[in-house]
């Protein structure tokens, strides 16, 4: 059976999954550590360079664009936060994926997990997941301190033995990213074709009749 994005959302969201897979509660502090950061850069006070360059880093603040990157500082490298862990904003709970080292603004805390497993694939499988737990969350820095982040529950596929599924994580997050793909080719290639259609119907217009 072909699996429409509708089904994807059922089975992410620990809905009824026909092919018997099973959900756990996790609490976020068993996962995670959620560490400070190594220095506070003051957008004011530093030099943000627009596109990465020799010798600088990411700067993540507590945006919700651009994976939580304002720029790009090149500053003392001993303040550099640890790359393949999340971003957290905390009075906003935008969490992005950092792959690399970063620098950070204010309020961010970086949650670097204790499973080896983790990487950029599984990443967006936590990151969505972490997203329902904390939506019912009103906006402000009182609500996620540092107990709040580690107390949350977090529900995630395990297998039999009764450990996180990773496999699945990376096969869903895989097919997702395929579909995605997918679709976007589908659409540039529906407008390339309606563009050719538009010019091939427009009649010609002959030199004689300008005069």
């Amino acid at each position: 059976m072909k699996k429409t994005p509708l089904m994807f959302s059922i089975i992410l969201w620990g809905g009824n999954t026909p092919c018997g897979l099973m959900w756990q509660s996790f609490r976020l502090g068993d996962l995670f550590e959620v560490l400070p950061y190594k220095k506070r850069f003051d957008a004011n006070k530093v030099n943000i360079y627009a596109s990465k360059t020799k010798d600088t880093y990411p700067y993540v603040v507590r945006t919700s664009l651009n994976n939580g990157i304002r720029g790009y500082l090149k500053e003392n490298t001993n303040f550099l936060n640890a790359g393949n862990t999340i971003s957290f904003g905390q009075d906003t709970a935008t969490m992005f994926y950092q792959e690399k080292p970063y620098f950070t603004g204010d309020k961010i805390k970086i949650l670097r997990c204790k499973n080896p497993n983790f990487n950029k694939i599984n990443a967006l499988f936590f990151i969505t997941s972490l997203t329902k737990a904390f939506r019912n969350f009103s906006w402000g820095s009182a609500s996620f301190s540092v107990s709040i982040i580690e107390n949350q529950n977090i529900s995630l596929p395990t297998n039999p033995h009764g450990k996180i599924d990773f496999n699945f994580m990376r096969t869903l997050i895989n097919a997702l990213m395929k579909q995605t793909i997918q679709g976007v080719v589908q659409y540039s290639g529906a407008k390339i074709q309606a563009t050719k259609e538009a010019i091939s119907q427009e009649t010609p217009v002959q030199k004689d009749s300008l005069f």
